[in-house]
């Protein structure tokens, strides 16, 4: 009996040890409650601050993201300045506002650390008067653990007072119906309308479309509510979508006419997939915390019920839930990105859905994943122009250069040449995210005709990738040069799916489809980085498989690139088993031989 307590409390302790090794998969989730504060009355064109508070509950609170939204129709502006400590990634879409902290990777902030998100919201010049409510969320991760959602509280209304001349108000903004096509029409749904300002309003309707119509089309309203039947007869329609808009006339409001969009989807006589948006991106900062989630919405604009999944090809993407069913309403999926072990560079993915029995099945989501460097990053485009001058020396017309960062913080560029023939204007800049535009001219006066070639030295200290080049060629009287006369087919790469270190193979075809011999370097990119070159001389109507071989030690997706076709391969993050597999075989052997020593001891003492 003593010797079975030694072997539990050997295995005991193994197990320990085993945990120690372990990493940290998940972490007790700490409260934050983030609190927001609104003015408890607003103007029609005011603008006003949203403020939303939260303390660090413990150490290592890191990657965190705040959505909140403004009343439908209500815009809002953002800016990481505003923001105590300055946020790291700002965002605002509509009536939708977006920010994010990255800590400094695996330390995160400190617990007690005091964060202040503020934005400003914009209320609309005929806002409805009444109570106006906000709603959002924070995410966030504690240590390694998986991602936490709360709600924000505190203020979540703000009132708009009557307006003092009459004032149309109509509720909803917008209609949206969905019909199946050769079937019955769709449930009529109301149109609510009053007057949010004094005295009396005499209002009346009126459409664009012969499928919808509105009962009753007229009415008189002193503050009262009013409602209108919206309907729409699909009979002899086509399946499609349509649009159309609900004119609102009322003489004398300060807001006459105004308009109601609606939007009709005839569907199919089965099941069909329908979603929103069409596609989808991320931005993150390498070694940072992941970008705030996103949403998409999942439905059945045709018959019956639509049993839908999701399935992505990307390691760093998730979606929750991954299926459901849906006959008239709207399914919300959540889509979280994490970039751990990732580096700076442009990903993409694409998010299956899939409904046995509908008529479109399977759907594609693409969705994009740019990683910035933690410090600014010259990004521009085009990648090199051409000029090309004619006889009578006219100078060619202007092109234009995107100069951008897509780094972290402010980038400050400068463009300089070294050819008298070439300009560019400005020739500096300031750019945190938006695109500044360089309007490049030539001037021809004097030159011989010829071809000439130059390049623009875009400077930026500090940027991760300083200098960049931009070449540019010119053609004075000439023509500029034929195509190549080489061709890549077949690129292959194999394995897909690779561990870290493990070669992946790249191959593919060039044939020289000219009618002499020649040389092509063939160039291959990964990430949009050149990082190896082949050359090959063939004769005409030669074909040669040129072959790489590439290695990369960080997960993550890669999008490999030879002439123009364009493969990718995953490398998969090690997993626990992988990397502590002689662990368990110990202890697995250690307990076997020890049972195994137990029952022989105890066989012999029986007899």
């Amino acid at each position: 009996m003593e010797k079975m307590k030694l072997f539990v409390a050997f295995i005991t302790i193994v197990a320990l040890m085993t945990v120690v090794f372990m990493p940290v998969d998940m972490v007790l989730g700490q409260e934050v409650n983030p609190d927001r504060t609104l003015p408890d009355t607003v103007e029609r064109g005011q603008t006003f601050n949203v403020s939303v508070t939260f303390t660090a509950p413990v150490d290592k609170f890191n990657a965190i993201g705040l959505t909140d939204l403004a009343p439908d129709g209500w815009n809002v502006t953002v800016d990481a300045a505003w923001c105590t400590p300055d946020a790291d990634v700002v965002k605002a879409t509509g009536n939708r506002a977006e920010l994010g902290w990255f800590g400094e990777p695996g330390v995160g902030f400190d617990k007690d650390t005091s964060f202040s998100a503020l934005y400003r919201v914009t209320v609309p010049d005929y806002a409805c008067a009444g109570n106006h409510t906000f709603d959002g969320f924070l995410a966030y991760f504690i240590a390694a653990s998986d991602q936490i959602f709360e709600d924000v509280t505190g203020d979540s209304e703000v009132d708009v007072p009557v307006c003092d001349t009459p004032l149309i108000c109509c509720n909803p903004k917008n209609f949206s119906f969905s019909a199946t096509h050769g079937g019955s029409n769709p449930e009529s749904q109301t149109l609510e309308i009053s007057n949010s300002g004094v005295g009396t309003i005499n209002w009346s309707l009126s459409d664009d479309a012969a499928w919808l119509s509105e009962n009753p089309t007229s009415g008189s309203s002193t503050g009262e509510l009013d409602t209108a039947a919206v309907s729409v007869d699909i009979a002899g329609m086509s399946a499609g979508d349509y649009s159309a808009d609900i004119t609102i006339t009322a003489p004398g409001a300060i807001n006459s006419p105004c308009t109601v969009p609606v939007s009709l989807h005839v569907g199919s006589s089965t099941q069909e997939i329908s979603f929103d948006p069409e596609s989808i991106s991320f931005t993150a900062v390498a070694g940072g915390g992941n970008p705030p989630p996103e949403t998409m919405a999942i439905w059945n604009s045709g018959v019956d019920r639509l049993d839908w999944s999701l399935s992505d090809d990307a390691a760093w993407l998730s979606e929750n839930p991954t299926g459901g069913s849906s006959v008239g309403g709207r399914d919300t999926v959540v889509l979280s990105v994490n970039i751990a072990g990732m580096s700076a560079g442009d990903y993409s993915a694409d998010i299956t859905i899939t409904a046995d029995g509908a008529s479109n099945t399977p759907q594609k989501v693409p969705v994009s994943l740019h990683i910035s460097t933690a410090a600014p990053e010259i990004s521009f485009s085009p990648k090199s122009l051409s000029f090309t001058a004619g006889e009578g020396g006219s100078n060619p017309a202007n092109e234009t250069l995107e100069i951008w960062n897509s780094g972290a913080d402010t980038l400050q560029w400068v463009l300089s040449d070294d050819v008298a023939w070439l300009s560019e204007n400005p020739t500096s800049g300031s750019s945190m995210s938006e695109r500044d535009t360089v309007v490049l001219s030539v001037d021809t006066t004097g030159m011989s005709d010829g071809a000439y070639s130059t390049s623009i030295t875009i400077t930026a200290p500090g940027a991760s990738n300083h200098p960049q080049t931009v070449l540019v060629s010119l053609y004075v009287g000439v023509s500029p040069p034929s195509p190549s006369q080489f061709t890549i087919t077949g690129l292959d790469v194999t394995p897909e799916q690779v561990p870290p270190g493990q070669p992946v193979t790249v191959s593919a075809q060039v044939t020289n489809t000219g009618d002499s011999g020649a040389s092509y370097t063939v160039n291959l990119t990964v990430n949009e980085q050149v990082e190896q070159t082949k050359t090959v001389t063939l004769a005409p109507e030669a074909m040669e498989t040129v072959t790489f071989t590439v290695t990369k030690e960080t997960p993550g997706s890669y999008t490999v690139s030879i002439g123009g076709l364009t493969e990718e391969f995953t490398v998969a993050a090690s997993s626990w088993l992988n990397r502590y597999w002689w662990m368990i075989v110990i202890v697995v052997g250690v307990a076997a031989v020890v049972l195994l020593a137990y029952f022989v001891r105890r066989k012999k003492a029986a007899y």
